[in-house]
């Protein structure tokens, strides 16, 4: 049995299909992970060097060449240099200026000798060296134009202010108002006022949030008293600090008054206080001109009594009498001044004879706030602006005057005018909006 066992085994051994067990790629793989994870790291013996190609000589100088090219035309680009095409065609490099040009309002544009080249604000870079005219339009305003000197790798900076076509008039007060004054800063106006509840001394702020009858909140410095009516005064003079009022009432009679406490006293010494606060301006302004390098004339001119100093203490308005002309003149003290300006620069002329207009300076110190006409007698007159090199004088106003002092406000968008809108009628301050 045990050998026919085995006979049978054998047989079922050699019937048996035979299995083999198939290797996949992944196993493979995963027997190759496991054993590399077994084996300790090691570093090649030789490293791996990247080659790079050598450049030659003439690959180098070449490449030296382009970037000190590229360079060098970055470099005159930015200088204000620029390639220029002349009339028989020849090219060549020459050097350029700029125009910085803004206005207020913005958004108006921007003329080069006839041609449209921007919006303001803006700057108009690669312009040729020399005269050029300038022109700013903006619908609603009158038209700006300025003949102007462009410098080779200068800035010319220009702000024009540009005057509305329609001009509003809005009040400023309507209680009454007679002979307004306004402080050195240009930030308070004093004035004589009827004020039926409070009539007096009132003095209206100029700065802040906006000047106007209902925005404007005007205080009273020093009312009517049984013994002085200061509302019947005819002249108000500020002291240099602001904090003070010289009245001067019927009779030749003077009071000063103290704006902090509202209170007044009256005072004989009147020409020793207007010479002491004379004096107190003159003197810190001998301290500005004495550092200037100007001839002893013009710092003559610029501390007497006859030169009227701008809002910014570093230019001033004097007269020169050449025949039978008279000749009003800008000196301009900055330093340095500004590319495109002049030290001396002559504004207009008039005839020595003629009724002279009454000046006072717009609060951007580059512009001149003109009144002409006899207002005293025809109670008429023109307000018109001018800037101090004589371009650009715009007509804003030409109508009923009752003071031939104009005032600019502080921020320059309105001028404050004394006015009535009714024969024999209470005046009344009003501002002209110009833009």
């Amino acid at each position: 049995m045990t050998s026919v066992t085995k006979l049978r085994e054998s047989a079922d051994a050699r019937l048996k299909p035979e299995t083999k067990t198939v290797e996949t790629p992944a196993d493979k793989a995963s027997e190759v992970l496991v054993s590399e994870s077994q084996k300790t790291p090691s570093f090649p013996k030789k490293l791996i060097h990247m080659k790079f190609k050598k450049l030659g000589y003439l690959e180098t100088f070449l490449t030296i060449i382009i970037i000190g090219g590229i360079s060098t035309i970055l470099y005159l680009y930015t200088s204000g240099y620029r390639l220029n095409k002349d009339d028989k065609g020849i090219i060549d490099i020459n050097k350029t200026g700029m125009l910085s040009v803004k206005s207020l309002p913005d958004g108006a544009g921007v003329y080069l000798d006839g041609t449209l080249r921007t919006a303001t604000n803006d700057t108009i870079s690669g312009v040729r060296p020399g005269e050029h005219q300038l022109r700013i339009v903006k619908k609603g305003f009158v038209e700006w134009n300025k003949n102007l000197e462009v410098f080779e790798q200068l800035v010319t900076d220009i702000t024009a202010i540009l005057v509305s076509q329609s001009p509003r008039l809005e009040p400023l007060t309507n209680s009454g108002a007679k002979y307004p004054s306004i402080s050195p800063t240009l930030s308070k106006l004093a004035y004589f006022s009827f004020d039926s509840e409070k009539p007096g001394i009132w003095i209206v702020p100029l700065s802040g949030g906006g000047i106007g009858l209902f925005r404007s909140n005007p205080t009273v410095a020093i009312q009517d008293t049984i013994y002085t009516k200061y509302s019947l005064g005819e002249q108000i003079i500020w002291a240099p600090d602001e904090k003070s009022l010289l009245i001067k009432t019927p009779g030749n009679a003077y009071h000063l008054v103290n704006i902090e406490t509202s209170t007044a006293q009256t005072t004989t010494k009147a020409d020793t206080i207007i010479k002491q606060w004379a004096d107190d301006v003159a003197l810190k302004r001998a301290t500005f001109v004495n550092t200037q390098s100007i001839s002893q004339e013009v710092k003559d001119i610029a501390l007497s009594s006859d030169a009227v100093w701008s809002p910014d203490e570093k230019k001033f308005l004097f007269i020169k009498t050449v025949g039978s002309e008279l000749e009003y003149w800008v000196y301009n003290l900055e330093n340095p001044i500004p590319i495109g300006e002049k030290a001396e620069s002559l504004v207009f002329k008039t005839d020595a004879s003629a009724t002279q207009p009454k000046i006072s300076w717009y609060s951007d110190s580059f512009h001149l706030i003109l009144v002409e006409g006899d207002i005293a007698k025809d109670q008429k007159g023109s307000v018109s602006t001018i800037r101090i090199d004589g371009s650009n004088k715009t007509e804003i106003y030409n109508n009923t005057l009752y003071s031939d002092s104009v005032f600019s406000a502080p921020g320059g968008d309105k001028l404050i005018i004394l006015t009535s809108f009714k024969s024999g009628a209470q005046t009344d301050l009003y501002t002209v909006s110009i833009r």
